[in-house]
């Protein structure tokens, strides 16, 4: 039987690359999607659109949404932007939270959780590998978008703390600055450098290596751009378990 993916937050850009490279991989793809004027362009990258709203739709709703769809794993890779203080709680913090209960509720073990590098409790020592230009990188971002990473921290330790009555087979991806562009099947993963900026194609095809290998359950994984062929950067990152988060929450 074919692998069957839904992907919540279907329209962000790093979830178009995502449903583009699981469909023509042989997934079946469906994309979750509030607006329906984007139903088009999802079915055009091979996935089948669902609209409904991840923050309005009750937990009932979105269980059985998941239910109908059959789906092997669900990818959470919705995001506010991190503009409106209160929408962002409510979509990466709120949102995320409830897409794990529902996740599990639905019987769905296999779940990824598209987060950010250095996404941490700050009130922890540092990672010991940071650098000067990694503290002063940290310190612009939490400076800039300190609601957004507070936000995604309290969604990421849920997904690590309350994992005992879930029971979900997680992974959380960690990418680090955003750039559109073309992919290069490079990167670097686990204990890395937070200046090098990634392409969103990457961070997809990172996401999809993470669903292939079962090693990585458990893990939170930071990639970066890099040297190393993309399967090669998360089976090195997933076997010397260098997970960032750990400790860290």
């Amino acid at each position: 039987m074919a692998p069957t993916t839904l992907i919540l937050g279907g329209s962000g850009k790093v979830a178009r690359h995502l449903t583009r490279q699981l469909s023509s991989q042989g997934h079946t793809v469906y994309s979750l999607i509030r607006n329906p004027d984007q139903q088009s362009s999802i079915q055009s990258l091979g996935g089948t659109p669902i609209v409904q709203s991840l923050e309005d739709a009750s937990t009932a709703d979105l269980t059985s949404t998941i239910k109908s769809t059959s789906a092997t794993t669900v990818v959470f890779s919705a995001g506010a932007g991190g503009g409106n203080p209160e929408r962002t709680r409510k979509v990466d913090r709120d949102a995320a939270i409830r897409s794990m209960d529902v996740t599990a509720q639905a019987g769905v073990k296999r779940f990824i959780m598209v987060s950010a590098i250095d996404v941490r409790d700050r009130e922890k020592p540092e990672p010991e590998w940071y650098d000067d230009a990694d503290r002063d990188r940290s310190r612009k971002v939490w400076g800039a978008i300190g609601t957004y990473m507070e936000s995604k921290l309290a969604a990421d330790r849920s997904l690590v703390t309350e994992n005992g009555r879930r029971g979900l087979d997680y992974t959380i991806v960690r990418p680090t600055g955003l750039s559109e562009e073309k992919g290069v099947g490079k990167v670097a993963a686990g204990k890395v450098h937070l200046s090098l900026v990634i392409s969103r194609e990457d961070v997809a095809a990172v996401v999809v290596e993470c669903m292939k290998q079962e090693a990585t359950i458990g893990m939170a994984i930071d990639c970066v751009g890099g040297e190393t062929p993309i399967a090669e950067a998360v089976a090195e990152a997933a076997k010397n378990k260098l997970d960032a988060f750990e400790g860290r929450y």
